[in-house]
């Protein structure tokens, strides 16, 4: 939104699963999200040893891609959630995750990269959902500036996911 509002030239973000028509998307890579829970912790399962959504106690992002993918997962379901605590920000999640709140959903990329990744622990047996595609993002007009242009073409060098 602050790429689209002006505010700033370019930012890394996810691809939403509908691009604004006035933003260019360069994919560099892919992370899944993934389900964590505090390490040690014991958490609901379904019979076949799944991660039983329905029964876990939930710490959720209040918005954003994640959350939609995820609600869009619990519709179709007929899921029910049990959440505990929504929270602004993937450190945020993490964080409560790590202080027993709830079962947490981030990207790959975030956990691996937390303080916290070695007191939580990912969620082998649990939903799938889309991965996040992660890339340079700005507008058109953004991209005929001298700075945003050469930032672009590097990043198109150098990316195996050019997009």
């Amino acid at each position: 939104q602050q790429v689209i509002n002006g505010e700033i030239d370019v930012s890394v973000a996810a691809l939403p699963d509908q691009q604004h028509p006035r933003l260019e998307f360069m994919s560099l890579m892919q992370t899944n999200l993934v389900f964590v829970a505090q390490k040690d912790a014991t958490y609901p399962e379904t019979k076949s040893k799944q991660l039983d959504l329905a029964q876990a106690p939930l710490v959720l992002p209040r918005s954003g891609l994640s959350r939609r993918r995820l609600d869009q997962w619990f519709k179709q379901h007929s899921v029910l959630p049990s959440i505990n605590a929504e929270v602004s920000g993937n450190e945020g999640i993490l964080a409560m995750v790590r202080m027993g709140c709830g079962i947490g959903i981030v990207p790959e990329l975030v956990l691996q990269r937390s303080p916290f990744r070695n007191d939580v622990a990912r969620i082998a047996k649990a939903p799938e959902l889309a991965p996040y595609v992660v890339g340079l993002c700005t507008t058109r007009k953004n991209l005929a500036r001298p700075g945003v242009a050469a930032l672009w073409e590097l990043a198109k060098n150098k990316s195996p996911n050019r997009r």
